[in-house]
């Protein structure tokens, strides 16, 4: 038994031996061995994390601003001690070390972008095993990156992207000798003149500084190029006017990808296609121009051979498309938003290796046929649109491809469906709008279309007949868009999955209640615009709770609201116009809290109009009860629609006074031009879905200047416009209207408003139209009208206004017909004179004075001229006939005269004449 005992107690010791050593060996390897065992969120429920390392994480977190509540489960209670099980923390396996931070704003579970606020804490010294550190999308509000992260000298992975983080960057990175990615571009870093501290980095792969000002730092292509294992080197937004040079023979000697996008060349060095490891080059949105030609010969160096990838969208490049067999192993292309014309050469059919072509927004142009794909059997997306090119395939053609991506809008593929577009059965998008389509659609393609299927688009085509049901069984999201085609008939069932349904502009009749089989709670977008549809609208909307966009306007639809559009809690456009509605709008709308837009015009709504609008949808910029049977007066609480730019209640019969509360539309007031379509406020990303909502332009019309026209989402956010005509409204205009300086048009005809025309009108300077007739303004004119200088329209016609019309260069412009019905008003344009005109003025007097002198002067000019000839004349007379001597001198110098006149005249004719007869 003893000696039993001896051999126990040794092997207990050599046991505890083997455990120190396995101890101290993974204390040293538990970054490795945490991969090598997978890295998981605490999988083993024996593994717990250090005590030193859950106080640093609480301590970091007190450093964030969580608005989102993401790290809910970081609690230092019993229930949640572990944090190996918090978000975004994972743990080695063997050891509990953390290991990991996946701490992005980005979560990549489908809810958004969740960023956190506050600043880097720098308790993340106390994490010595850290590997993987990922803050990017984040908003740390330009604080400094902490100098302690130059101290977690296991990582390997530093993605800091977008984080709004500023200064300087702190030379301490330098100590991260094991970095394999830093990620630091789309900072607001600064003062950065010696990048010495990167050539440590001898371990770095991926270096993304985008967005950074290296414009003092003189070294850091020569930092850059030396790195012996970059192999991604990503420098866009840096406003690099030029690519230094660099030494061909020894710079990038591993560089695979070179990121060069939003920056400011001109021109591609050759010295880059000397780069024999360059797989893929991206130069998109430069100002490189001239000729494609010449740019691909400064790449035909030995990167021809391993170019793999080459995007140069949005340039200025022109021309036509080189031959692109010099690079053998090209698997993308992008010329997308250049200047290119000609037609796409043969040579591109050559490239086997092809998955993606790029050429859209381009001037090619020409007829494509099927020859020039029989080898591009790996191909994937293929995107021509918007060029003028036309694609001509034998009907029964097969393609050697599967396509991902089909973009061919604005291509001319008709007239007949293109039968090849059905042997497609891995594609996930799919856009053939406005391509001369003439035919009907295939009914049995419809039913059964590819499961890959994520948007379609055969918009702006002359597709015809009845629309079939549109799978039906579809499990997959789908965003479907046949708008402006001639399709009629009832609506189909379509897909339960939808995401978009685009039906507008067609000829579609009969009532929508089919659309309540698609019960999937996944639609975001319904447009049923512009069709022939009637009946009463389902009460099923409480099925899409996701639906942001709604536009049911000019059809036939009749009857109440239903209450379940109250559901919609997310909904952004309400546009119900041009229909036959009736009855009161339901009180459940108000519970729609995101409404941006609501549009109910040209029904047959009535009762009050409610305050509730004011009161529970704040977010409301467009709003038109224009053309109903509203009746009460103006609520207050419309007042507190602060972001309100467009407000028109007019034709309808609403009564009471103005509200004196106009200032509060502080949009009125300021200079902030809201762009409609990007004013949706998704919460959600589903496969690009909410990408595709937010493209979607409101269409309004708004009447200006007695007219009708019609705006989109861009230009609508210019518009800040008051329509209260043709009501039964009284009383006084509030003077607060000369506070909404930003007022675009003021509409308050046909009314029955009295008093005075606000004084301080004329400080409304962006005042373009101007309508305020029919009703009973008294008083002058307000002299400060005349400072309107964009006044492009103006009535003040029928009322009660008098004394003279403003002088200015815009009102004398207008037409008489726009200040008539004022019995008391003078003045130009006006004919009728002002009192007191007929009177002459100061200058017309001195004027007149200045004539009547004139008349005068001449009278006495002819009285003297009279005088002085009488005097003349009987002066010499009078002298011959009374002293005869004077008489007998007087004739006997005329009898002289006479003699001399006679004989000079005789004397000079014989001389005449003799000189002829010489001649002669």
């Amino acid at each position: 038994m003893a000696m039993i005992t001896l051999t126990g107690g040794r092997s207990f010791k050599l046991l505890l031996l083997h455990a120190f050593l396995l101890t101290m060996l993974s204390a040293h390897l538990s970054p490795a061995l945490g991969f090598i065992s997978g890295v998981g969120v605490g999988d083993a429920n024996n593994i717990r994390c250090i005590e030193g390392e859950r106080r640093a994480l609480l301590e970091f977190k007190k450093g964030l601003v969580d608005d989102y509540g993401r790290l809910s489960s970081w609690q230092s209670g019993d229930g949640n001690k572990n944090c190996c099980n918090w978000e975004g923390v994972r743990c080695s396996n063997l050891t509990g070390h953390v290991l990991e931070l996946h701490l992005s704003a980005y979560t990549g579970d489908g809810s958004g972008m969740k960023p956190f606020g506050g600043m880097i804490s720098s308790s993340l010294l106390e994490l010595p095993y850290l590997t993987f550190l990922d803050l990017s999308y984040n908003d740390f509000n330009q604080s400094y990156i902490p100098k302690s992260i130059g101290s977690l000298s296991n990582l390997k992975h530093l993605d800091l992207y977008d984080a709004n983080l500023g200064g300087p960057i702190p030379h301490h990175l330098q100590n991260l000798s094991h970095l394999q990615q830093l990620h630091l571009g789309g900072n607001h870093l600064e003062n950065i003149e010696n990048l010495e501290w990167l050539s440590h980095l001898s371990s770095i792969e991926d270096l993304d500084l985008s967005s950074t000002n290296l414009s003092v730092a003189n070294d850091w292509l020569e930092v850059v190029s030396s790195l012996p294992n970059l192999k991604t080197l990503s420098m866009r937004s840096m406003n690099l006017s030029s690519f230094p040079r660099f030494n061909d023979s020894k710079s990038f000697a591993s560089l695979k990808i070179l990121d060069l996008i939003d920056n400011q060349l001109v021109h591609v060095p050759k010295s880059l296609g000397n780069i024999c490891t360059l797989s893929e080059l991206l130069l998109d949105i430069n100002h490189l121009n001239g000729q494609l030609v010449e740019l691909i010969t400064n790449l035909s160096g030995c990167a021809k051979d391993s170019l793999e990838l080459l995007s140069l969208s949005n340039n200025q490049l022109t021309g036509s498309l080189p031959n692109f067999v010099i690079f053998p192993s090209l698997k993308e292309i992008d010329l997308s938003g250049n200047k290119l014309n000609g037609t796409l050469p043969k040579s591109i059919g050559n490239l086997y290796k092809l998955e993606v072509l790029r050429v859209y927004s381009n001037f090619f142009e020409g007829v494509i046929s099927e020859s020039l794909f029989f080898d591009l059997s790996k191909l994937q997306i293929l995107d021509l649109s918007n060029n003028s090119l036309s694609l001509e395939f034998s009907f029964d053609w097969v393609p050697p491809f599967q396509l991902d991506a089909i973009f061919l809008t604005s291509c001319n593929l008709g007239p007949r469906f293109p039968n090849w577009i059905l042997t497609q059965r891995n594609v996930s998008s799919l856009e053939i709008s406005n391509t001369k389509i003439s035919d009907t659609i295939p009914a049995e393609w419809l039913a059964d279309l590819p499961p890959t299927l994520e948007h379609l688009d055969l918009s702006n085509n002359h597709i015809y007949g009845r629309l079939p049901n549109v799978s039906p069984k579809r499990l997959n999201e789908l965003a479907i868009d046949l708008s402006a085609n001639s399709l009629e008939g009832p609506l189909p069932h379509f897909a339960t999955n939808l995401t978009i349904l685009n039906l507008s502009k067609n000829q579609f009749s009969g009532s929508i209640s089919s659309l309540c089989k698609i019960n999937g709670q996944l639609l975001a977008y319904l447009d049923l615009s512009n069709n022939r549809l009637s009946g009463r609208l389902p009460n099923c909307f409480m099925q899409w709770p996701k639906l942001v966009i709604l536009n049911l306007a000019g059809n036939h639809f009749s009857g109440e609201v239903p209450s379940s559009l109250g559901s919609l809690s997310v909904l952004n456009t309400l546009s119900l116009n041009n229909n036959n509605f009736s009855g009161n709008l339901p009180s459940s709308l108000r519970n729609c809290s995101s409404l941006i837009v609501m549009d109910m015009r040209n029904n047959r709504f009535s009762g009050n109009v409610p305050a509730w609008i004011g009161e529970r949808l704040p977010s409301l910029i467009f709003l038109s009860l224009h053309s109903n049977r509203f009746n009460g007066s103006i609520p207050l609480h419309l007042c507190w629609l602060k972001d309100l730019q467009i407000l028109d209640l007019s034709l309808n019969d609403i009564s009471g006074t103005i509200p004196q509360c106009l200032n509060n539309f502080t949009a009125m007031a300021q200079k902030r031009n809201y762009s409609f379509e990007k004013l949706i406020p998704l919460s959600y990303d589903n496969g690009g879905m909410a990408t595709l909502v937010q493209e979607y332009f409101d269409t309004v019309m708004v009447e200006l200047k007695r007219n009708e026209y019609e705006y989109h989402g861009t230009n609508l956010g210019l518009l800040k416009i008051i329509n209260l005509s043709s009501n039964k409204l009284i009383g006084k205009l509030p003077s607060e209207i000369s506070s909404l300086l930003d007022l675009f048009a003021l509409n308050v005809s046909r009314n029955k408003l009295i008093g005075e025309i606000p004084q301080m009108i004329g400080q409304l300077k962006q005042l373009e139209s101007l309508d305020m007739s029919w009703n009973q303004f008294s008083g002058e004119i307000p002299s400060t009208m005349s400072e309107l200088n964009f006044l492009g329209f103006l009535d003040l016609s029928y009322n009660n206004l008098s004394g003279k019309i403003p002088s200015g260069t815009q009102i004398q412009g207008f037409n008489a017909s726009y200040f008539i019905g004022n019995r008391a008003l003078c003045g130009p344009p006006l004919t009728q004179k002002c009192p007191g005109e007929e009177t002459p003025n100061r200058n017309e007097a001195t004027a007149k004075d200045n004539e009547e002198n004139g008349d005068e002067l001449v009278k006495w000019f002819y009285v003297g001229t009279g005088f002085g000839f009488a005097l003349g004349f009987w002066g010499v007379c009078g002298s011959l006939v009374l002293k005869r001597s004077w008489r007998h001198a007087y004739f006997l110098l005329l009898d002289n005269m006479k003699d001399w006149l006679y004989v000079t005249i005789t004397v000079n004719i014989a001389r005449l004449q003799r000189m002829i007869q010489r001649q002669g």
